[in-house]
């Protein structure tokens, strides 16, 4: 770690990536205030990573406050990277890079083995790169993923892979890139690695996340034999996010993206059904060990940020109009000089970035991705009980969280028929939904029947699914 003496000579492993420590800063403050305005706004969130950091439970004893007072202590900041000024309106947005780095320096070939590899990695990249845009004013958070094969004009470097960016020039680079593209100021940055990210998951006690189908991806060492729930601890959690080469995708690229949304959103509804965490220290010092920002941002900001979007969740519980996922519109897959890479869909692309920079409603740009299932994630889905045993309709309601569905609150069925129901124009969401019940009858109805859901399963005294298949949780392993 760095010290107060020899600031300037001595240099200290940030995500597995070296920084000066002559870069490496405290948070300021601005006019004595602790926290930056946009914390007090209190509209953010930092992916899942941070998500998984409500601690509004125990942040008011003595041993929570020792704790985030070590961890401000070990967060690290990199002061390389150049973001624009927060607005000085308080209901201005605010706007956050967050990069999934997929370095590997510093790693040992256990570990490396652990995490697989797609190819030879030379220096460091962008694994995931997500543009998050918190609106105060719509009490709205939108989470922008960016596909790693985008093509895009880097400043000073022509045109490549936006995961180029990182790298031929670091998180500033990307983050200069991303704002070029996008024509969007960039007001913070978070970077977490794949280590980072494994612990992160491993500290919480890991995620449960419930597919459709078996899963194998040898490149990414992910192994999910059957269709089913599995308790995705750190290496398995990794695996499933960063996985490109799993059977049956089509187009790699925008499967992995539908995929970590799905896991964004399961990891959403399991931090809401926390009332503690029981490896407080763990989580904790995970995240402030393998968590980079910028010079403005200290630990307690992250805190207070992740329990403001538990919050904005927890008014809106479908999360559809709190949360909104979406990805880069996109096609796949011009070639160039041998090398496959997606490019961006107009004029859709620039409408959807259009539309944030006024904010607007984004409609439907962005939310589907070509040849590619829709993500649970972009589907909200309501459980309605008609008439069916008070254990199968939780185990339904566990099974849609699970999956990474936006899930609202059980409600009754007008019908006892055990069966799946859409409303006019949403066949592709109630499809998605019924991948993960098969043999389930499906039927359109009046989009009033729905309210505010997609897609409703009835669970009548008829539904012997969970009976014919058995979903109880289950435990996986990574290959």
């Amino acid at each position: 770690m760095c010290s107060s003496v020899g600031r300037q000579t001595t240099a200290v492993v940030i995500s597995s990536r070296r920084v000066p420590c002559s870069a490496v800063t405290e948070p300021t403050s601005r006019g004595g205030a602790s926290a930056p305005r946009w914390k007090r706004r209190g509209r953010t969130a930092l992916l899942a990573l941070v998500g998984l950091l409500t601690l509004a439970t125990a942040a008011g004893s003595a041993y929570a406050m020792r704790l985030l007072v070590r961890a401000n202590d070990a967060l690290q900041h990199d002061a390389t990277v150049q973001v624009d000024p927060e607005p000085d309106e308080p209901e201005k947005p605010v706007n956050v890079l967050i990069l999934g780095s997929d370095t590997r320096e510093g790693l040992t070939p256990e570990e490396q083995a652990s995490i697989g590899t797609e190819e030879d990695v030379d220096g460091e990249r962008s694994d995931t790169i997500i543009f998050a845009h918190f609106d105060p004013r719509r009490d709205h958070a939108v989470l922008l993923h960016f596909p790693r094969d985008l093509r895009v004009e880097i400043p000073g470097h022509g045109w490549d892979k936006i995961n180029a960016a990182y790298t031929l020039g670091g998180p500033d680079l990307t983050l200069r890139t991303v704002r070029a593209l996008t024509g969007l100021p960039i007001h913070h940055y978070v970077e977490v690695n794949f280590i980072g990210f494994r612990e992160i998951v491993e500290a919480l006690g890991g995620v449960e996340i419930c597919v459709n189908r078996p899963m194998r991806d040898t490149l990414a060492g992910l192994n999910l034999p059957r269709a089913g729930c599995y308790d995705m601890k750190g290496d398995m959690a990794l695996a499933f996010v960063r996985a490109r080469s799993v059977e049956g995708d089509l187009i790699p690229d925008f499967a992995r993206i539908a995929r970590q949304q799905q896991f964004i959103r399961a990891v959403a509804n399991k931090v809401l059904a926390f009332t503690s965490i029981p490896k407080l220290q763990d989580v904790v010092n995970a995240v402030a060990e393998n968590v980079i920002t910028d010079t403005d941002v200290s630990f307690t900001d992250l805190l207070d940020w992740a329990g403001e979007l538990r919050g904005l969740a927890e008014a809106d519980e479908s999360g559809e109009s709190s949360v909104d996922l979406r990805v880069v519109p996109s096609v796949c897959c011009p070639m160039s000089d041998g090398i496959s890479y997606v490019d961006l869909k107009q004029p859709d692309a620039d409408e959807l970035f259009e539309r944030i920079r006024n904010r607007e409603p984004l409609g439907d740009i962005g939310t589907v991705s070509d040849q590619t299932d829709l993500s649970p994630a972009q589907v909200t889905v309501q459980v309605l009980d008609g008439g069916g045993t008070e254990n199968r309709i939780a185990k339904v309601d566990e099974w849609l969280r699970n999956a990474g569905f936006h899930v609202l609150e059980v409600g009754a069925a007008p019908r006892p028929k055990s069966q799946i129901v859409y409303g006019p124009g949403l066949k592709a969401a109630a499809d998605g939904v019924a991948g993960y019940f098969p043999g389930l009858a499906v039927a359109q109805v009046p989009a009033e029947a729905l309210g505010e859901a997609h897609v409703a399963v009835i669970v009548g005294r008829d539904f012997v699914w969970f009976d014919a298949i058995g979903v109880e949780p289950a435990t996986g392993d990574a290959a």
